[in-house]
């Protein structure tokens, strides 16, 4: 009996299999029917996208090859040498040059270049040798009479070119790149016509059924894309089923629009589906008899299982203390409930979890503690319990005691006894709220994280390490070569063609290779228009990179016209620097002649009349020449090319020289001028003197001019030792003047401008003395003080810094600089030299002649550089002075030249010009010049020049032979 039993349990066993085996193979047969179809749709919709992006490609790279050309053509007329056309030999060999790269980078696009200069016509093509030919034709051909033609007529010359298209074979070529497989068909839609682009089908009729063909005519006409399925025959086959797609464009250039059509057999497609899916087929058959022995397995090895189930019950008892013992340390407790889910044996740490003693718990069910209801609890655990699962985990929030709400983890441990029926459970119960709130945080994060980037104007893409797209955030679209879901999966240089893409992903290796932030800058011609970008690459984490692209156009225009401005006002300064140095020259040369000459008249013997004339004569041309010392002056301060040239001087001997300059004229207001020093001020200190005297002088003359008749000037001076050699000089002048309002003092040191603007009074000027004081002041390392009051007077007062020379007396280089007394007709005798003289001025040539024969020298002249080159090659001198600016050869091209003659090198050359910057001074001495005088000359400076050639001369003639 208990064999029979047993197999009949088997029996039904298999036939119970058996069934299962029969209904198992029924439903893989339905669901391979269902697949098929499924896997031949997601082939066919593939495909789709394949054909649309290919052909969308082939119309976007035909479109923008065809722009270039134009671009080319219209650069090519609008060329400089165009405008000029003086060598007509050389233009020819350009316009050759330039026509023949046109026709060999566009071989297959044209045909025949026409080119018109005027009345001639040229033509350029490519004949079947790839051999270049040029001729001249009568006249150039119209557009009307050549189709397809691109005509281009120059906006700045009498140029035009027509080039003669061939559309045909530059379509062909635009798609040949582009492997569809097989049984695939390129076409071009033109003029209502279907035609092929494969070289080898040009001479079939290729035929479209007339319903696809006529919704590709109205897509073509509305500009729109498409993609249908029809069926398609070439002359000699029959007709096939097939999926078309099409991508209109339009060669604005000629007028023109056009549709690329690519075309794949259905058949091609699918074909190789039906060989791979039996093989699938069969496999998962093979699979099922597996999983049915696998089955059988199960039910003879689920026997034993339940009866090990009894005793892991009662070892999980055992494991009870020590897991609790565990969970201490993780803050949880263990329970066991019944069927009906009534709570005993609780570990003792419930207390430290959730508040709750064991006895609170086990007298009922512990649904009170579950926040949204235990009911909710059982529906999940029901599902379990149904498929007699034996492990059960969830989540969930509960109340403790105190009414803290928490988030606990559940995880029970279902119980059945032999018969499958469930008896019960063992759980787990863990206080997981520190890490749910952590996950929470994280959560709402990550959400302000996108919710902030969804709001930044920025282009942001995320890729993997290779350059792969993988996510965006995007605001605006338009400023995107390709929509962003289209970019997805495919590198950074498939989207970004050219240099541009290959420069962005130079930068985007070097950031994941370093680790480092990488910047670039790119600009991309868009359908808005070019458009300038900042690209930030950097590291998102080890797998991922992140891009921030910023919109820089305005920045960039902004820039760009900064740079203009900054170009043009560099160029308004070098222009004005210009006009100044001509207008110096310009000035200073007859001003030679004048101050010279009234020089001159003043050691001739005339009565005390004349010589009060020749004195106002004087100062009308110094005060003339002041005047465009100041503009000269102020323009190289604005150049920040004005320096210091410190020297040692007697400081109380130089401020009595200039308050005696003033003498004269306060006396003739009856104004009291006086100085004072202090006795702490050293006898010698050491400054630039000359920048110091035009400080005082145009202080001292702006307080005696605006000093009322019989008031006083007052010039102070002290000082303050700050440290061993340096000394802060402060200067105050006070005087009585009109004064001065307070509203007005801080206009005081601005150009060009006067507190009293009507100068038809006796306050003239030209608005610059205190604004060149001011910056020679500041210059000098000190400030300028301006006290005022109307009606009373004003007080001036600056300091600048200096150097104590711990000495009474002017060092033996520096003491010849003041001025001497001198007795003209004594020096030739004195200082016996041949002199000549260079000069293209009639007026300042006469000067110096009447000079020089004061002196008693008998000179030699020269109108221009030249002449003086012969007149030395004739007879060396001792003494040259040499003009600067001349006619034919100048003063600095004559002084290289004399330098290379024989004696060339004794010589004393000194430079004449009104050029008064120091970057002329140093080109004279730099062309071998010994020394450089500024117009007007004075005489004083000339017997200098004299008595320092005399004396080198007469050491030269005291060194022995032989010694240089």
């Amino acid at each position: 009996m208990m064999e029979r039993s047993e197999g009949s349990r088997k029996s039904g066993l298999i036939f119970w299999l058996f069934g299962f085996g029969v209904v198992s193979v029924l439903l893989i047969i339905v669901l391979a029917c269902t697949f098929y179809g499924a896997l031949s749709d997601n082939l066919l919709e593939t495909r789709f996208q394949f054909l649309s992006k290919q052909v969308e490609l082939a119309a976007n790279e035909s479109q923008r090859k065809f722009t270039d050309l134009n671009e080319e053509l219209v650069s090519f007329v609008n060329s400089p040498e165009n405008l000029n056309r003086l060598d007509i030999e050389l233009i020819e060999i350009l316009e050759d040059a330039k026509i023949r790269r046109l026709l060999n980078n566009y071989f297959s696009l044209i045909d025949t270049v026409f080119v018109k200069h005027g009345d001639q016509t040229s033509f350029y093509k490519l004949n079947a040798n790839n051999y270049f030919e040029k001729g001249r034709v009568a006249q150039m051909p119209s557009k009307e009479g050549c189709s397809p033609c691109l005509k281009v007529i120059s906006t700045r010359s009498d140029m035009t070119v027509l080039v003669r298209l061939r559309l045909e074979s530059f379509f062909s070529e635009a798609v040949m790149n582009y492997y569809l497989g097989n049984g695939t068909s390129k076409l071009l839609l033109s003029d209502g016509m279907l035609k092929s682009l494969v070289l080898e089908q040009d001479s079939d009729v290729l035929s479209l059924d007339h319903a696809s063909f006529d919704k590709l005519s109205r897509e073509f006409a509305g500009g729109l894309r498409g993609k249908h399925t029809g069926t398609f025959s070439i002359e000699g086959r029959a007709e096939v089923p097939v999926i078309i797609v099409q991508y209109p464009f339009t060669l604005h250039e000629i007028g023109k629009s056009f549709a690329f059509v690519f075309l794949q057999e259905r058949g091609a497609i699918t074909s190789n589906i039906y060989g791979n899916y039996m093989v699938v087929f069969v496999l998962l058959f093979g699979l099922l008899l597996l999983v049915l022995l696998f089955s059988y397995k199960y039910f003879e090895i689920n026997a034993k299982r339940n009866l090990l189930l009894k005793k892991k019950t009662e070892d999980l008892e055992q494991l009870f203390n020590q897991q609790t013992m565990l969970l201490q340390q993780t803050k949880g407790f263990v329970y066991y409930h019944d069927h009906e889910w009534k709570l005993h044996n609780i570990s003792e740490n419930v207390e430290n979890v959730i508040g709750y003693q064991e006895s609170e718990l086990t007298r009922d069910r512990y649904d009170q503690l579950f926040l949204s209801g235990f009911d909710t609890v059982l529906d999940a655990i029901q599902g379990n319990l149904m498929s007699k699962r034996e492990y059960f985990v969830y989540d969930t929030d509960i109340r403790k005691k105190n009414g803290e709400v928490i988030r606990v983890r559940l995880f029970e441990h279902f119980l059945y006894d032999d018969s499958g029926n469930f008896y019960g459970g063992v759980g787990i119960c863990t206080d997981i709220n520190d890490k749910y709130q952590a996950e929470q945080e994280l959560v709402k994060s990550e959400n302000r994280l996108r919710s902030v980037l969804r709001s930044l104007p920025d282009i942001i893409f995320i890729y993997d390490n290779e350059g792969v797209f993988l996510d965006y955030y995007v605001q605006d679209e338009s400023l995107l070569v390709m929509s962003p879901a289209e970019s997805i999966g495919l590198k950074i240089n498939d989207v970004l063609k050219g240099e541009t893409g290959q420069q962005l992903m130079v930068a985007f290796e070097k950031a994941v290779k370093t680790g480092k932030i990488q910047t670039k800058e790119m600009d991309l011609l868009l359908k808005i228009g070019r458009v300038y970008f900042e690209v930030r690459f950097f590291k998102l984490d080890e797998n991922r990179m992140m891009s921030v692209a910023r919109d820089i156009t305005g920045q960039k225009l902004w820039e760009r016209g900064l740079q203009e401005a900054k170009e043009a006002a560099e160029k308004a300064n070098v222009e004005k620097s210009r006009f100044l140095a001509n207008m110096s020259h310009e000035i200073r040369t007859p001003m030679n002649g004048l101050l010279g000459m009234i020089s001159l008249l003043e050691q001739t013997g005339i009565t005390d009349e004349q010589r009060k004339l020749v004195s106002i004569m004087s100062d009308s041309g110094e005060a003339l020449l002041a005047i465009v010392n100041d503009i000269l002056d102020y323009s190289k301060i604005e150049a920040g090319k004005l320096e210091l040239n410190p020297v040692p001087f007697e400081i109380r001997k130089e401020l009595a020289k200039i308050v005696n300059m003033f003498t004269g004229l306060a006396g003739s207001k009856r104004i009291d001028l006086t100085f004072e020093v202090a006795d702490a001020i050293p006898e010698v200190i050491e400054l630039d003197r000359e920048k110091l005297n035009q400080i005082l002088i145009n202080i001292i003359g702006n307080a005696i001019k605006y000093s009322l008749q019989g008031g006083s000037v007052v010039v102070s001076m002290w000082g303050e030792e700050i440290f061993t050699e340096t000394l802060i000089l402060n200067v105050q002048v006070k005087d009585t003047g009109i004064g001065i309002p307070k509203d007005k003092i801080p206009y005081l040191t601005l150009p060009f401008t006067q507190v009293e603007e009507n100068q038809v009074g006796e306050y003239k000027g030209t608005g610059l003395g205190l604004a060149i004081a001011n910056r020679l002041i500041e210059l000098m390392g000190g400030g300028l003080q301006v006290e005022s009051e109307l009606g009373v007077g004003s007080v001036f007062s600056f300091n600048v810094m200096a150097k104590t020379e711990n000495t009474t007396s002017l060092p033996e280089e520096y003491a010849g600089t003041s001025r001497e007394a001198y007795d003209l007709p004594l020096t030739a005798a004195q200082y016996p030299l041949s002199i000549l003289v260079v000069e293209d001025n009639d007026i300042n040539l006469q000067f110096m002649r009447m000079l020089m024969r004061q002196m008693g020298y008998e000179i030699t002249s020269a109108p221009n550089g030249l002449n003086a080159v012969q007149r030395f090659e004739e007879s060396p001198f001792d003494l040259i002075f040499m003009d600067i600016q001349m006619p034919g050869m100048n003063g600095m091209e004559a002084t290289k030249v004399i330098r290379s003659k024989p004696h060339g090198e004794r010589t004393h050359i000194v430079g004449l010009s009104a050029n008064v910057f120091q970057g002329d001074i140093d080109l004279a001495i730099g062309a071998g010049m010994n020394s450089y005088l500024t117009k007007p000359v004075r005489i004083i400076d000339i017997l200098r020049e004299v008595r320092i050639c005399a004396d080198r001369k007469t050491e030269a003639k005291a060194k022995p032979k032989g010694v240089t």
